[in-house]
Formats: C-alpha cells, sequence, structure tokens
C-alpha cells in the first residue's frame, strides 16, 4: 500500500470517527440548546376575594403585629413603632403613606387613589375596587431627598420612601405581585407640592439609581 493510500484511509478514519462521536454527543448538545436559560416561576395561589369580608372579624389577623414601624437609613439605621396618637406629628409624606395603608386595610380604592398624583394617574390608571387587605408587619422606611428635577418638575421637593408589609389571606385584588404572608418592598417617589400636600408619584419594585 502507498504512502499516499495510507493518509487517505487514515483520514476516512479520523471523519467516521469524529462523526460517531457528534451522534454520540447530539442528544446531550440538543438539551443543552432546548432547556430553558431560567426556571419559569411558580404561579401565586391567591386567597378566594370578597369584598364584603370584614377583615377585623379574622381572630388570627388581629393578632398579628399590625402597627406601622418607621425606619431611617441614613448614616445608621433606627426602626421605631409610630404610635397612633403621633400619627398627626409625623411628617406630611409619612402621614400620606399611613393614610394609604389605611386606605388599603379599609379596602377603599377612592382614598387609596387619592394618595397618588395626578402625573400618576395619568400614566397608569387609578387602583379598580379591591377588598380590605389583611396588611400587617409594616415598615416605611427613609432614604433620603431625591434631586433629580425631571422627577419633581413642578414640586417643591421630591422624597425617596421605601414601604414593606405582609398580607394575610392575599387574593391579588391589590397586589399580585406577591403570595401571603410575604414582603415584597416597594421603593416609592413621594412629591410634595408648594402648600406641602404629599403624594405618591412613583413606585418600582428594586433601589433606583
Amino acid at each position: 500500500m502507498t504512502k499516499q493510500k495510507k493518509q487517505v484511509l487514515i483520514l476516512l478514519a479520523s471523519l467516521i470517527a469524529a462523526a460517531l462521536l457528534m451522534l454520540a454527543l447530539l442528544p446531550l448538545l440538543s438539551g443543552l440548546a432546548f432547556s430553558p436559560q431560567e426556571p419559569e416561576l411558580p404561579q401565586i395561589n391567591f386567597a378566594d376575594p370578597s369584598l364584603s369580608q370584614d377583615i377585623e372579624s379574622d381572630a388570627d389577623y388581629m393578632s398579628l403585629d399590625r402597627a406601622i414601624y418607621y425606619r431611617t437609613v441614613d448614616g445608621y439605621e433606627i426602626r421605631t413603632e409610630i404610635p397612633e396618637e403621633a400619627y398627626s406629628a409625623q411628617p406630611e409624606a409619612v402621614q400620606m403613606l399611613i393614610s394609604w395603608l389605611y386606605a388599603a386595610r379599609r379596602g377603599d380604592a377612592s382614598a387609596y387613589n387619592a394618595c397618588f398624583s395626578p402625573e400618576y394617574i395619568q400614566k397608569s390608571g387609578e387602583q379598580p375596587a379591591f377588598t380590605m387587605q389583611k396588611i400587617y408587619n409594616i415598615t416605611i422606611t427613609y432614604h433620603g431627598r431625591v434631586s433629580d428635577s425631571s422627577v419633581s418638575e413642578g414640586y417643591a421637593r421630591t422624597l425617596l420612601y421605601s414601604l414593606s408589609y405582609c398580607i394575610k389571606d392575599n387574593n391579588g385584588s391589590l397586589r399580585k405581585d406577591m403570595g401571603s404572608d410575604v414582603s415584597r418592598e416597594q421603593y416609592i417617589t413621594v412629591v410634595e407640592d408648594a402648600q406641602g400636600r404629599a403624594y405618591v408619584h412613583g413606585i418600582r419594585m428594586y433601589f433606583p439609581r
């Protein structure tokens, strides 16, 4: 056998071996190619909504910590309870957020929507009717003043807060982004007009930069 024929046979044998190897690896490669990059998030199982439900008749809910706590993260962290009798002594923005929470507890869509700025309502629309919300483990956190003039155009100042709470037996009529008895923090841009009235101007689920 000539040297040239030997080279041809070696080349053919190499090609056949490579083809067999690819056939053996094909199922694995196909699985990698078509598998999802991230697993799908599980669906949230909401409780049955009832517009006539009175949350105060739920003894288990009434036994939970329904107080409102205020937290600051400027330099060092302080978290203290705000007693009901001290609500009116809080800054206007905090009073508005407390009213917002109470409207959610009462299932009062009208009072809830009144806490938003006209610009927010025009862009996102009003919150439709929802049930009384069994809100607990509440913390309002103050992050500081926002200097971006484009956010606060037409307003005296803009502030950044975050709000975290849990909802017992969440039925999704107000919050569809979390299940029952879990917390998902909302970062809230609050604007104040020249008269000192405060409004929710924007909501994000991550810390705005």
